[in-house]
């Protein structure tokens, strides 16, 4: 009874397991399974017949077929059941097909689907569209292929006798011998089975694949009877190709369908006439669509749409497919190389970089928008410019000037271009796309920047009485660079060099361009016009900053105490030590002329007679002191240098 059983099992499995596909494919498309393919390659127009391209492993050649023909090639059956003529033809088929062996592929249209390993586990499936790939281990939708599969299917479990067999699929395995031997570890006990003229041992409580099975062998009893249990390798398909979407329109109606606007308008009979729009209402395609196992098809830049059925009333079934990839873009007729190139840069000098703008595209372009979005770099030039239009194959190169602050690997920024385009879905017909270039990165060179200072000036000073103040700035660094020296005029005291007078609190900025090795030489002529020490801060500035600085200070002694007595004489008593150069009248009792590099301490007693005046006076006439001060202290120069 148990034999029974099994062997019902066994002749039911095939029947309800045959793997079977329906669906659309293109002209042009091919259905195969394992070595048996067969390729549609033409429609004819007046009653749909088909020219396939079929090859198997014994024959290949070109084959005629009437629409509602059954085409039988082993054991995959095919069935051409509808035409839909178009730009796109499409045909709608349906195919039987055994069981798919790991290893075995199928082939349905753009679809692949290669089992690669069927066991205890399940099943595990690679399907390939276009360049895309994925693995399944379970039933599965890819894009518009959807699948039911199942695998490692039992197809035997009880005892055989010696020499009987189990078979599935066209293939059979057969019990063929048992052999018991002594060992040390006890008894072992091997089965025999013949597949495919090969002999495989498999001891009891094992399994093993032998073919398309996997075979576990439970038990032997004697020499001629051995339990097994048996699972079928091989995966049953249930595949079909869908439409992304079916749907019913009245005439009249709309439907919206990826970026397109499809309209059902009306008809006549069978014949149905549609129009496809953009989203503002202008229409881009209209045809008349027929119902019948010889149809036509609206294709229009991705979208497909194929009549199903209409009834009485005129409402009308459809059914449409859309292909991501040739969906209307601006960006797959419309592109621009941007580029970004540069020169020799070198730190804290000025390099001139390079954009280019290409139209690599195949429609022009117009109103670009060129702007430069500067890295880790200065800007000494423009960064945005404007184009008119480009045309396709056209080119245009645009310059920039750039400061590199730090030496080393250095981004200097990236191009972006805006630019109108022409697109057939945008309401205008126009639409704004938007490019970038490369992220440029420029290799600078260090540079070198240094200056020497040299101050010098007498120590002390006398009020009103001018002192010479000399600046030598020597470029002791590696380049030439645009610099500029900077010195403050303390209060209480006038400056003037090369002609300008600066008052007090006045903020010297002289500019300097050395090039390296050469120095400059800056004097000053300083007059002190109130007592106490001053001090100068003297600075080089360059691209970096402050690349320099140093200070200086100058005591400027007071001219004696007063004592404001309107009749009685005024003693004055002043002791200086004083160390310069002396090339003067020193009037000491006697009048004595000497020049000499020495400390003399100077006492003098002088006795005067010395006017009062009053304090407010002496504020008014200060205060015209310090006006008329400054515009005597080019002719004080001028008498140094003759002088000297």
């Amino acid at each position: 009874m148990k034999r029974l059983v099994a062997l019902l099992f066994i002749l039911l499995l095939p029947l309800v397991g045959a793997s079977t596909f329906t669906g659309y494919i293109g002209v042009s498309s091919t259905v195969g399974v394992g070595n048996y393919t067969v390729t549609v390659k033409d429609v004819s127009l007046d009653d749909g017949s088909l020219l396939l391209d079929v090859s198997t492993p014994n024959w290949s050649g070109m084959k005629k077929l009437p629409l509602g023909s059954v085409l039988s090639l082993g054991e995959l059956n095919l069935t051409f059941e509808k035409v839909f003529l178009g730009s796109r033809s499409l045909v709608f088929l349906s195919a039987q097909f055994p069981y798919v062996l790991p290893g075995q592929n199928v082939t349905l249209g753009p679809y692949t689907i290669e089992v690669l390993s069927v066991g205890k586990d399940g099943v595990e499936l690679k399907v390939t569209y276009g360049n895309e790939s994925k693995t399944f281990k379970s039933s599965f939708k890819f894009e518009n292929l959807v699948a039911n599969v199942s695998g490692f299917l039992p197809v035997y479990s009880g005892y055989l006798k010696l020499n009987e067999s189990f078979s599935f699929a066209g293939e059979t395995v057969t019990f063929t011998g048992a052999k018991v031997e002594n060992a040390t570890s006890g008894f072992i006990e091997t089965v025999f089975f013949s597949y495919d003229n090969t002999t495989y041992a498999l001891p009891v409580g094992n399994e093993s694949v032998i073919g398309p099975f996997l075979v576990k062998v439970d038990d032997l009893i004697g020499l001629n009877y051995t339990k097994v249990d048996v699972h079928f390798l091989g995966v049953s398909m249930n595949l079909t190709i869908v439409p992304n979407e079916v749907f019913s329109l009245a005439p009249g109606q709309t439907k919206t369908l990826g970026p397109y606007v499809f309209r059902y308008d009306y008809h006549l009979g069978n014949k149905l006439k549609v129009s496809l729009l953009n989203p503002c209402q202008v229409v881009l395609a209209s045809t008349s669509l027929i119902v019948s196992n010889v149809s036509t098809l609206l294709y229009h830049k991705g979208l497909t749409v194929i009549p199903l059925s209409i009834d009485a009333n005129g409402t009308a079934q459809f059914a449409s497919f859309i292909n991501p990839n040739e969906l209307p873009s601006p960006d797959k007729v419309a592109n621009v190389l941007v580029s970004l190139r540069d020169g020799n840069a070198r730190q804290y000098l000025p390099t001139t970089l390079t954009v280019e703008v290409e139209n690599t595209g195949n429609v022009a372009l117009s109103n670009l928008t060129v702007k430069f979005v500067p890295g880790d770099v200065k800007v000494l030039s423009e960064t945005e410019f404007f184009l008119k239009s480009l045309t396709p194959g056209e080119k245009k190169e645009f310059k920039l000037a750039v400061l590199p602050m730090k030496s080393g690997n250095v981004s200097a920024g990236r191009v972006t271009v805006t630019a109108m385009a022409p697109y057939e879905l945008a309401c205008g017909g126009y639409t704004l796309l938007k490019f970038s270039s490369n992220e440029l990165t420029l290799n600078v060179k260090p540079t070198r920047v240094e200056y020497s200072l040299r101050v010098s000036a007498p120590a002390n000073a006398s009020l009103y009485r001018p002192v010479n103040l000399t600046v030598v700035v020597r470029n002791t660094g590696d380049e030439t660079l645009p610099a500029n020296l900077t010195l403050t005029v303390p209060p209480g005291v006038a400056m003037a060099s090369s002609g300008n007078v600066f008052a007090s609190g006045s903020r010297i900025v002289l500019p300097l361009y050395l090039p390296p090795g050469n120095e400059s030489v800056v004097s000053f002529v300083l007059i002190p016009y109130t007592p106490g020490e001053k001090s100068f801060k003297i600075a080089v500035v360059s691209v970096p900053g402050v690349v320099n600085e140093t200070g200086l200070s100058i005591t400027v002694l007071s001219a004696g105490t007063e004592k404001e007595n309107q009749t009685a004489p005024t003693t004055f008593t002043t002791t200086k030590t004083i160390t310069e150069r002396i090339n003067s009248t020193v009037t000491i009792t006697v009048t004595k002329t000497q020049t000499e590099i020495k400390t003399k301490t100077v006492t003098s007693t002088t006795t005067s007679s010395v006017p009062y005046t009053p304090l407010k006076t002496k504020l008014i006439w200060l205060v015209i002191g310090v006006v008329i001060g400054a515009g005597i202290i080019i002719a004080i120069a001028w008498y140094q240098a003759r002088s000297s």
